[in-house]
């Protein structure tokens, strides 16, 4: 894994996901991540993350910060039991 640090990539979390009850999602996505900023944008209520991740692709030495979008592929509830995956998909710039 010696290349995390090309490993860089940007993401949004809605601030009510954070608060939430289940944060169990959240723990298994930032057991694979080191923050390395953290910014609440009161504008959109989200927290933006740059971190580095093995989830993450390597990044072109001249590219700018890849942008990805997070999504719950499964959720499953037995109880009090959630299980789930978390994917991550890079965000597709439309170029006009």
């Amino acid at each position: 894994m010696s290349d995390l640090t090309s490993r860089i990539g940007r993401f949004s979390i809605p601030r009510d996901v954070i608060r939430g009850d289940n944060n169990v999602v959240l723990l298994k996505l930032f057991a694979n991540t080191i923050i390395m900023r953290a910014e609440y944008k009161l504008s959109k209520d989200v927290i933006e993350y740059t971190a580095l991740s093995p989830l993450f692709r390597v990044k072109e030495e001249s590219e700018m910060v890849p942008e990805y979008r997070l999504e719950c592929k499964s959720i499953y509830s037995d109880g009090e039991i959630v299980d789930f995956d978390v994917i991550v998909e890079e965000l597709k710039k439309a170029f006009s």
